[in-house]
């Protein structure tokens, strides 16, 4: 019989050894951690906080204030972007104050990301 150059599926495991996954695991840990961090310092907002602004201000740009209930069929966007940086202006993040310039860059990248 002539041996197989292949393995056998019965040897190969389809799961990373425990700890190669436990490596892996607190390696992207401490990659979001340094992202995070990075977006303190910078001043940006965090993703959540972003998201929930962008949402809050697209609610309030549709519900139209003469009615009850009534939303509106059209929103202009200036009004959703004005809304959500009205939104995060003077919050912090994990103690930073969110700068200016980082909000209008996050949420440009966040409604428009760039195509790398």
């Amino acid at each position: 019989m002539i041996p197989s150059p292949y393995p056998s599926m019965s040897t190969a495991s389809p799961f990373p050894a425990p700890s190669s996954r436990a490596a892996r695991r607190d390696a992207d840990r401490q990659r979001k951690r340094a992202e995070r961090q990075a977006l303190r310092d910078a001043g940006a907002p965090d993703p959540r906080q972003l998201d929930a602004a962008i949402v809050d201000a697209l609610r309030d740009a549709l519900v139209a204030p003469a009615g009850q209930g009534v939303v509106r069929r059209h929103v202009d966007i200036h009004d959703v972007l004005r809304g959500a940086a009205r939104a995060l202006r003077g919050r912090t993040h994990g103690g930073v104050s969110l700068r200016r310039e980082a909000i209008h860059a996050a949420l440009a990248d966040r409604l428009a990301p760039r195509q790398d």
